[in-house]
């Protein structure tokens, strides 16, 4: 049975939806709502809280999703094989079914096996799956042999027992769910075996393109604990992953997925763009022909980096943003293989949106603007690649077998190369880079965090986990109070768990109970005291763990030891401040987003006693109108005196709301949501004031761009506003008085200064010239006699370049068939040299651009120019005589 790639994703979902009682839930976006996962690279990812056991399940017990998936950074990479292979891609969907503690493997192998014979049409005799084999630890799944067996009636000799690095889903973590699995695989034919030897040819046996693994079932029954004991669980699950091209390479009969619907209108547009035709040779399982790999490798990267920016990542150098920036490049560096010297990766995107539009509608919403980012990033790498391009081929054609680590560092700080396109060049050539050096060059340009920033990972992860588990966590109620008592459960210092601080002493306390808040959301952690009758502590930030709040601190005296009891108290002026900045923040992205359109979003921020900083998706520059109006936007909420509405709700219902997420944050299944009067609703972690009128003034203090399609808005708001603008007023009062005018008519004052000021460069430039001509009768005096033609060679002393070159072309013009070779010393350590030639002397093939270039040499310098006349520098005044001799010497020489 031939399926379209979208027929196949219909089937899916209608199956699992109409036939099986599933919740059809939407793709989550590629932006994961987990901040400890660069890229959504799982179909089973929203659902991670609920596996863990985090939240309780907020779906019906049964869900089937169709999940947009990236893997093009991090462990999970595909990103060297992709293109090269028949099946490895940068971006892929993962359809997935999935039980919450409801249906288990009974009922799951049944129905995989019926939607794949039945809606798919598969023939069962070219099926065959894989179970776990048991180990020294863990039985094998002998319940899974016997379903596919018994009920489902596959042969015993087409179920294949593999090891648990094969069939065993271990748990997220060192602690946690996990279970073994169960893969299904297609039978392609012989003529996708190994060539080398037949025998050998086989499911657990090679890499071959013969046997494609295409689903994978889930069976998440145990509990994997800190000893490494494993135990069932009482509610089991299932997550099972069908890839989308896989099927459609099966059911369409394509040697690789490339050729399928779901990618080959974008290769057959690479290729028109390129003029280089598309083989479709295949050797061993791997692409025959380089440009194939390259056509392949652009087809992928289009398709992966069109998803990603319309799901809201920007080119950056950091994380995600990092991530695409990589793949864009990558993508670009292959086109230019294949001749491709323009932007052209941009023009693939309506390919692209054609496939997928019909299904994932914000491709076709923000289609324009994903173009639009495209291009500015390739006409940015377009810029630099050249030289980049020549350095780096000046590396390789070294007889170093590494690659200097400074210089890849070069590579990526001046010309864009990230280091891991620049690693994938090197090892086509054979080479490694250094990457201490690298790393050590990155450092010192200033790219790394400070090493005093307090950062949880520097503490035992393991001991944090199990203080987790033993504690069930900090409890937070920082909402509603901002003192509590609380007792020391652990005590931390220098990354390992401690029985005691003493005086003087940094570390972390983690308390059983806390009003500090932790840092999240991008709103800063609370600072303040913990004290009691034998100790106190300064807290100096608090952060988050799991569960557990972890406090920084400073004993200031005492001795502190776990189960003391402790008096908690937050910096109340601190936490306020902190409050009104978060708040104003969520009245920022309301504004923006009403101002500038809903495909504006949010790409990070941070909300502190002092200020708020706000970054945004937006690929132009607001104008001082836009920003004005934005501000009069956010004040005239304010003054509407709206409530602000929290509420805790399932995330599911939150989505329904219409809530937005906040950048950053981590959500479990139970969300807290924020409501702002009419214009903001949010769902977010962090504190609030209980109405918007006490946010109070707001004030926008800064714009600029910090990525290329992502601004930066800083803006201080109620008592930090009033500050600000008081000290703004201030300002403009003190220039006012110094120019002796209102402060409404500074900017008038300062324009007729302006142009006085330019009045009198004017005049000044003028005397110059005067003065320098007036140098020309002694000048000419000076002049020598060359074959029948004049030299005039001299030191004018202090005189400028522009001097310089009025007296240079002056003297030629006064003197017939003549050559003048000026210069002088305009800094202590520089040097200025201007050259002239007669128009009649240049058919002779004297050349001002050579002159000044001998000059230029001798005093530590370059320049270049015209024939008929070139000017240059240098930094060695005192070596003028010698290079005007050097000249002289030169033309002499020559006969001239």
């Amino acid at each position: 049975m031939h399926l379209s790639g979208n027929q196949i994703r219909e089937k899916y979902i209608a199956y699992f939806r109409d036939k099986r009682g599933h919740l059809h839930l939407s793709s989550s976006s590629l932006i994961p709502d987990n901040p400890t996962l660069l890229l959504t690279s799982a179909g089973m990812v929203q659902f991670v809280p609920i596996f863990l056991g985090a939240s309780p399940p907020t779906v019906p017990p049964r869900a089937v999703t169709a999940q947009k998936c990236a893997r093009a950074g991090g462990k999970d990479s595909d990103i060297e094989n992709v293109g090269r292979t028949a099946r490895h891609h940068s971006f892929f969907e993962m359809m997935g079914n999935f039980s919450f503690g409801d249906y288990f493997k009974a009922e799951v192998v049944p129905w995989a096996w019926e939607f794949v014979t039945g809606d798919l049409g598969f023939d069962p005799t070219r099926l065959s799956v894989t179970i776990f084999g048991g180990d020294d630890q863990l039985p094998p799944d002998n319940e899974a042999f016997d379903i596919w067996n018994k009920k489902v009636g596959l042969p015993a000799e087409r179920i294949i027992r593999m090891p648990k690095k094969d069939n065993f889903w271990g748990p997220p973590g060192p602690t946690g769910p996990c279970g073994p699995c169960s893969e299904i695989y297609y039978d392609r034919g012989e003529k996708y075996s190994c060539n080398d030897n037949p025998d050998k040819c086989g499911i657990g046996k090679c890499e071959c393109d013969r046997y494609l693994e295409f689903w994978n079932l889930v069976f998440m029954e145990m509990f994997k604990d800190e000893h490494g004991n494993y135990k069932p669980l009482a509610a089991k699950n299932i997550d099972t992953g069908l890839g989308l091209d896989r099927v459609a390479l099966i059911s369409q009969e394509k040697q690789n997925t490339f050729e399928t619907d779901l990618l080959y209108p974008v290769l057959q547009e690479v290729s028109k763009l390129s003029g280089v035709e598309y083989t479709g040779k295949m050797s061993k399982g791997r692409v025959a022909s380089d440009k194939d790999v390259y056509l392949k490798i652009i087809t992928d990267h289009a398709r992966c980096i069109t998803f990603l920016i319309a799901d809201g990542v920007r080119m950056s150098n950091i994380g995600r943003g990092y991530v695409l920036r990589f793949i864009t490049r990558r993508a670009a560096r292959f086109g230019r293989l294949l001749g491709l010297k323009e932007p052209f990766l941009y023009k693939l995107v309506p390919s692209v949106v054609g496939i997928y539009g019909n299904h994932y509608k914000e491709l076709v919403a923000n289609e324009e603007l994903v173009m639009d980012v495209i291009k500015e990033e390739e006409e940015r790498f377009s810029r630099t690649i050249e030289k980049g391009s020549t350095i780096l081929d000046e590396l390789l054609n070294s007889s170093d077998k590494e690659l200097d680590g400074r210089a890849v560092f070069n590579l990526y700080s001046t010309y864009g190369f990230p280091v891991e396109l620049t690693r994938e060049i090197a090892k086509e050539s054979g080479k490694l880079i250094d990457m201490v050096g690298f790393d050590q060059a990155k450092e010192v340009h200033g790219e790394v965090s400070s090493v005093n920033k307090f950062n949880v990972n520097i503490v035992s992860d393991d001991y944090l986990t199990q203080l987790n588990n033993r504690s069930g966590g900090t409890k937070f109620i920082g909402y509603e109070k901002l003192e509590s008592n609380a007792e020391v459960i652990g005590l931390t210092a220098n990354g390992k768990a401690v029985d005691e601080l003493n005086e003087n002493e940094e570390a972390e306390v983690i308390l059983d109970t806390t009003p500090f808040y932790a840092e999240s959301g991008g709103q800063l952690g609370d600072t303040g005291v913990l004290e009691s009758k034998e100790a106190r502590l300064r807290v100096l930030d608090t952060k988050k763990h799991n569960q557990l709040h972890i406090h920084k601190v400073r004993v200031e005296s005492g001795t502190i030891r776990p189960g003391q009891k402790l008096h908690a108290v937050v910096d109340k002026a601190r936490r306020q401040a902190t409050i009104l900045h978060h708040s104003t923040a969520h009245l920022f992205h309301a504004a923006i987003r009403d101002y500038f359109g809903k495909s504006v979003m949010q790409a990070g921020s941070q909300v502190g006693p002092d200020t708020m900083r706000f970054d945004f998706t937006l690929d132009k520059q607001p104008s001082p109108s836009d920003l004005q109006k934005i501000e009069s936007m956010m004040s005239e909420w304010v003054m509407s005196n709206a409530n602000v509405e929290t509420q805790i709700m399932p995330i599911e219902e939150a989505k329904r709301t219409g809530a937005m997420a906040m950048f950053g944050e981590k959500y479990g299944d139970i969300v807290r949501v924020v409501r702002m009067g009419d214009f903001s609703l949010e769902f977010c972690g962090g504190t609030h004031i209980p109405n918007v009128g006490n946010i109070g003034p707001i004030k926008l203090i800064s714009e600029g761009s910090i990525a290329s399609g992502v601004r930066r808005v800083e803006a201080v708001s109620g008592p930090v506003a009033w500050q600000y603008i008081t000290q703004q007023l201030n300002y403009l009062g003190n220039a006012a008085n110094v120019l002796k005018t209102r402060p409404a008519e500074l900017a008038s004052q300062i324009e007729r200064l302006k142009e006085q000021l330019k009045e009198q460069e004017r005049l000044a430039k003028t005397l110059q010239a005067e003065l320098a001509l007036a140098k020309v009768p002694e000048l000419l005096s000076q002049a020598k006699s060359l074959g029948d033609y004049t030299v005039i060679s001299s030191n004018l002393g202090t005189a400028s370049a522009d001097d310089l070159k009025t007296l240079a072309q002056q003297l030629v013009k006064h003197t017939p068939k003549s050559i003048v070779v000026l210069a002088s010393a305009p800094a202590a350590d520089k040097v200025a040299i201007a050259c002239a030639v007669d128009s009649h002397l240049i058919k002779k093939g004297i050349n001002a651009g050579k002159i000044v270039k001998t000059v230029a040499t001798v005093v530590g310098g370059s320049g270049g120019g015209r024939p008929d006349f070139a000017q240059a520098g240098g930094k060695f005044p005192s070596k003028i005589t010698d290079a005007l001799n050097a000249a002289w010497k030169e033309l002499s020489e020559n006969g001239k």
